[in-house]
């Protein structure tokens, strides 16, 4: 069975109260926390992803996941890999930086819809916005 890494930074944190976590990521192995370049921004209970190399910082947890649940994952967030350009957001492969000083490889939900009129968490962390 193979097993990918997932970055998830909003509803399928650990401390996010939506139940999204306890659901989709039942079972996964906890990798640790990370961040990633990027702005985060609140579409309504839920965050948007848009990465940049020259923003600051979004905070997430990384977990490893086996195929079934990142199918799971896609459908929890809307998605199909490839994405369609109608769809809010594409899974990505990216390297991202864990708590611990590594780098990594993992999959992370981006957003490809224009974010004006969203509000900007300038925290760059959804639980904490």
């Amino acid at each position: 069975m193979q097993n990918d890494y997932i970055f998830v930074y909003g509803t399928l944190r650990r401390a996010c109260a939506t139940g999204a976590h306890q659901t989709y990521l039942a079972g996964a192995e906890f990798i640790g926390n990370a961040k990633v370049r990027g702005n985060l921004y609140r579409v309504s209970y839920y965050p948007a992803l848009v990465l940049d190399n020259a923003a600051g910082t979004v905070v997430g947890e990384i977990y490893r996941v086996s195929a079934e649940q990142l199918v799971n994952l896609d459908v929890y967030e809307e998605c199909t890999y490839p994405s369609l350009p109608t769809q809010e957001y594409q899974r990505k492969k990216i390297d991202l930086s864990t708590d611990a000083g590594a780098v990594m490889s993992a999959w992370v939900y981006v957003y490809q819809h224009p974010v004006q009129g969203f509000e900007l968490i300038t925290s760059g962390d959804f639980l904490k916005a």
